[in-house]
């Protein structure tokens, strides 16, 4: 089981909830990705105050998937579109991470598969991942 300290739980959680809910807000995925940047903006804040071999790993992976969406959003669309229900499958992601960090205990195991999820969505942005997708591998 993941543990950190009362403030730095309590901190994650607020941080977490507040970016996850401007996500479900935000129908831009722009916005979106702005707010998303907060999962690991605050991890890296965080982790000068408190080390965690798991929360830098939480850090890498979220970060990782900013990074692949915002490639491929700032990419011209050449016969690639970012499918219509992405953001909501963004969003489903974020809010289960804000709710995971909220609980009093944070289920390693769920936290594992969050960032499964995580990488898959992002792995999704890549050229290789969108001919899965398209060919039912991944699926939103």
């Amino acid at each position: 089981m993941l543990s950190l300290s009362k403030p730095i739980h309590k901190r994650l959680a607020e941080e977490f909830r507040f970016a996850a809910d401007n996500m479900a807000n935000n129908p831009d995925l722009g916005t979106k990705l702005y707010f998303f940047s907060a999962f690991f903006g605050e991890l890296n804040r965080v982790l000068n105050q408190s080390w965690s071999p798991e929360l830098a790993l939480v850090h890498l992976v979220i970060q990782s998937v900013h990074q692949q969406i915002s490639g491929r959003a700032n990419m011209p669309t050449a016969g690639v579109i970012i499918p219509p229900e992405y953001p909501d499958a963004l969003d489903k992601v974020a809010d289960a991470l804000a709710r995971l960090f909220e609980d009093e205990r944070i289920d390693e195991a769920r936290l594992k598969q969050l960032l499964e999820r995580a990488a898959e969505l992002g792995y999704m942005m890549t050229g290789n991942g969108y001919y899965l997708y398209r060919r039912g591998e991944i699926s939103l």
